[in-house]
């Protein structure tokens, strides 16, 4: 039987309250989340269930949590950000913001290549050590001495985690500041947006614990899931997969790609939309075995992987099942986050019945 479901809703769409419902139902969701923006309002925001494993302490309007590669659609904001205030092009070369980084050819590996997956670096050879992964500074000297494992610019891998140490060191080099800190000051603080990349020590009790139990091992060096729950990981910043946050605040952030952004900011601009918009690879990804649609910072909707009603919908989504979708053309986001993790061919409904759903209510 479904927990009672939290929240509020518009009328047109309740809905997507009645979906979380099912994710509970039917798919043995732990506790969850879910939000709508909609041509500038936060029109559904619901929640239920538990946010610890043995089920004592409920999921809360307050509630956080880890949102794996969801993290990576607000590291992309980041990036377009800046590109739109004139910091930085997303057609720079790395190397012209992290000189070390041209090293063994990649000179001319460019922002915009991180931000698709094209860079050539999806993964640390050889694996980190557990240890290692806690120092960006090492990763990123790692990272800038190793050469592309692909062609880059030409052959699409998932870049799971190395991402976010090619974003997060850009940012960190042309602001002065780390993107945790850059967010903070930028998005979050002036707007009482409740994300974090490093989550504070008097934020932390409000973390839901994550039950990871079902998910399998890592076998591409330290097995990130089994940290998930460790102070140590929650205060670090990994941009590509420890954001923590809620539907809510992420679909508050990614408002910003729409053309009435419920946060008293500007909407990113055309020219850093249509990055957005455009398709740098369509084909297969070695990583995951899926094929992928992909444009600057986000993938876009497609047989693959059937997020949307249209051409103008872009995604991404986190390991275990969160997942953030932005329709350009119908100025809505959705969001979904949870703490109890699948592998990522199980239980794919959870995310899309609650996107689904908000389609449905959006074209009504």
């Amino acid at each position: 039987m479904a927990p009672r479901i939290s929240g509020d809703a518009d009328e047109r769409f309740e809905p997507v309250r009645s979906a979380l419902a099912t994710n509970f139902d039917e798919d043995a969701e732990l506790g969850a989340c879910a939000a709508v923006v909609h041509r500038g309002r936060l029109v559904c925001d619901v929640w239920g269930g538990s946010a610890s494993v043995d089920g004592s302490r409920p999921w809360e309007s307050d509630t956080i949590v880890n949102l794996w590669s969801t993290t990576k659609t607000v590291a992309a904001l980041v990036v377009l950000l800046l590109h739109d205030r004139g910091v930085l092009s997303v057609d720079d070369p790395i190397a012209a913001h992290w000189p070390e980084f041209a090293a063994a050819g990649k000179d001319d590996v460019t922002v915009r290549h991180a931000l698709t997956h094209l860079a050539g670096l999806h993964e640390f050879r050889p694996p980190l050590e557990h240890e290692t992964m806690f120092d960006w500074d090492e990763c990123c000297s790692l990272l800038a001495a190793q050469a592309p494992i692909r062609p880059p610019g030409e052959a699409f891998a998932y870049h799971a985690f190395t991402q976010g140490f090619l974003l997060g060191e850009v940012v960190r080099r042309v602001t002065g500041q780390t993107m945790g800190d850059w967010i903070r000051a930028e998005l979050t603080e002036p707007h009482h947006i409740d994300f974090h990349l490093g989550v504070p020590e008097s934020v932390r009790p409000r973390i839901a614990e994550t039950d990871h139990a079902a998910m399998p091992p890592s076998n591409d060096g330290p097995d990130r899931v089994a940290d998930v729950n460790t102070a140590r990981w929650q205060a670090s910043e990994f941009p590509s997969s420890n954001g923590h946050g809620n539907a809510r605040s992420v679909a508050q952030l990614l408002s910003l790609l729409t053309r009435h952004p419920v946060i008293d900011l500007d909407p990113l601009g055309e020219r850093a939309l249509d990055l957005v918009r455009s398709v740098d690879w369509d084909g297969p990804d070695p990583v995951t075995g899926t094929n992928v649609r992909m444009g600057v910072g986000f993938g876009h909707s497609s047989r693959s992987t059937p997020v949307g009603v249209n051409d103008e919908t872009v995604w991404w989504a986190g390991l275990g099942g969160s997942m953030a979708v932005v329709d350009l053309e119908q100025d809505l986001v959705v969001v979904y986050a949870m703490n109890r993790m699948f592998p990522t061919t199980d239980h794919v409904m959870r995310s899309i019945r609650v996107v689904h759903a908000a389609h449905t209510a959006a074209r009504a």
